[in-house]
């Protein structure tokens, strides 16, 4: 018997250490009697509050059940309870007054802007008007505390991007909401404004505005809120006027050109005439005809009579001409097919030395043509632009273990991917041999990141398939923004050194991480 005490004592701790219970008495006492009574044991002291149980009448034993005593102090507080209490009317009208207060917060509760909590409290109203039990209040006492354990409002922590806000009323809550939105909307208004102006300046014929352009495009992206004041207004319109003026001399300065050009093709018309086999008097008469008409002076008739004359005069002339011209068709349509043929065949050097014959992307000749366009319009116009350097990992063992053939497989593969991916305005190349670069105009670095961290998921979920097995494959990439670097040479080669850490760091990555 004192081992098997022993053991009761020595498993009681045991288990308190395990569910990290406090070593109180009270705590001992309950685990101690739990496994004397398991292991079939009786113990005097665990016996006490049946003993006291069983001199209780019907009554007092029954609602003791309810509270399920288990020590001498939760019995004792019972009985206490049971003695302060002075008469069953004054209960009945405590637990009447008390249900009445529930049901008052409940419907105050669905006042409240949270789903889960309004279905509750409509629910816990329901039971109340048709079943106030112990079972029930119970039960809607659990689920009440269920609902209190549970409550999750982290969700109100993304608000904190837009500003300090007074989370503990919800009315000054959205004021605060209200009049951060309001001031975001004005900022919002003239930043997408702002590039539409620009847009709507750049078209010139008169290129000596470009660095007028340059300044006020450079004054609106940094400030769009400067469209606002007068004086932003002002400069404007003066820019307006000046093109408008510059843009009207251009006009009349090259139609004064093609006036003297269109003189020089009457000269030379009238050249031919003289150098041709047509030499005589009809076609000199024609010659005079022309010269002499004076459209300001002349009559309608008069210069419709001449004309005709000069018409018919052509059409006798020009048919000996004709009949030549005709004799040599043959000839002319072999040099017309001859110079389809050469079209062709430039057309097709030019796409030749423009697009990777395999990854049907931009060639590294065509990749420093765009770079340098890129350059110029951020140079001039601070158009932003990102650079993406992505690079296939591992891709010599795959050559290696499946030949060239699978490796160009999947260089194909992934040519489609980006093509696919990236937007019109984006410019793709094929950098060297398993190497890749973007060109990613208007973005941030945050976007190009995302953008690359994009395809990156996707190659690696990619299926690669030859020859009915698959080959795993993941890519690296680094990215740069153009305006934190000095020259675009730069820019690459930063974009080049990420590439480089993603790899130090096991591939499969983008660096930097902005995520």
């Amino acid at each position: 018997m004192a081992s098997t005490i022993s053991e009761i004592i020595k498993d009681s701790i045991q288990k308190i250490r395990d569910e990290n219970l406090n070593l109180t008495p009270d705590n001992y006492s309950k685990v101690f009697c739990s496994i004397a009574k398991k292991k079939g044991v009786i113990v005097e002291d665990c016996q006490k509050i049946e003993k006291f149980v069983k001199k209780l009448d019907e009554k007092n034993r029954s609602d003791l059940k309810n509270f399920k005593v288990s020590t001498i102090d939760e019995f004792i507080s019972f009985l206490i309870a049971k003695v302060k209490r002075s008469n069953e009317s004054d209960s009945t009208k405590i637990i009447n007054s008390l249900i009445v207060l529930s049901k008052r917060v409940l419907q105050a509760t669905t006042l409240l802007h949270d789903k889960k909590a309004r279905e509750l409290a409509n629910t816990s109203l329901s039971r109340l008007d048709f079943s106030q039990n112990v079972k029930t209040i119970d039960m809607l006492k659990d689920k009440w505390f269920e609902f209190i354990t549970t409550y999750d409002d982290s969700y109100l922590k993304s608000l904190d991007a837009y500003g300090k806000l007074n989370k503990t009323d919800l009315n000054k809550m959205v004021i605060d909401i209200k009049k951060i939105l309001a001031k975001e909307n004005d900022a919002s208004v003239y930043k997408s404004i702002a590039p539409l102006i620009i847009a709507s300046l750049t078209p010139s014929i008169a290129s000596s505005m470009n660095d007028d352009l340059a300044s006020i495009s450079y004054m609106l992206r940094n400030d769009p809120e400067s469209l606002a004041t007068e004086a932003t207004q002002r400069e404007i319109k003066k820019f307006v006027k000046k093109r408008i003026d510059l843009d009207n001399e251009e006009v009349k300065s090259k139609i004064s050109t093609l006036d003297k050009l269109l003189d020089e093709i009457n000269k030379k018309i009238f050249d031919l005439i003289d150098s041709s086999n047509i030499t005589n008097k009809e076609v000199r008469d024609i010659k005079r005809d022309l010269q002499s008409i004076n459209f300001s002076k002349d009559s309608f008739e008069s210069i419709q009579v001449k004309l005709v004359h000069i018409a018919t005069s052509l059409e006798t002339e020009t048919k000996g001409l004709s009949d030549k011209m005709q004799k040599n068709h043959d000839t002319i349509k072999r040099l017309h097919s001859k110079v389809k043929n050469l079209e062709t065949a430039l057309l097709s050097a030019k796409k030749e030395g423009k697009e990777d014959f395999l990854t049907h992307t931009a060639t590294k000749r065509a990749l420093d043509q765009e770079l340098r366009r890129a350059n110029e319009a951020f140079e001039r116009y601070k158009t932003d632009f990102c650079i993406s350097f992505i690079d296939i990992d591992h891709f010599k063992v795959v050559n290696d273990t499946y030949g060239h053939e699978a490796g160009d497989v999947i260089l194909s593969t992934i040519g489609k991917i980006l093509r696919k991916y990236a937007r019109q305005v984006d410019f793709v190349a094929r950098y060297g041999g398993e190497e890749f670069l973007i060109i990613l105009p208007s973005v941030d670095i945050k976007q190009a990141f995302y953008f690359s961290d994009k395809i990156r998921t996707i190659i690696e979920s990619f299926k690669f398939m030859y020859k009915g097995e698959r080959i795993n494959i993941t890519v690296s990439a680094g990215v740069s923004q153009r305006s934190k670097q000095k020259s675009a040479k730069e820019t690459v080669e930063a974009a080049d050194k990420m590439l480089f850490k993603a790899k130090e760091l096991g591939r499969n990555k983008v660096m930097p991480n902005i995520s």
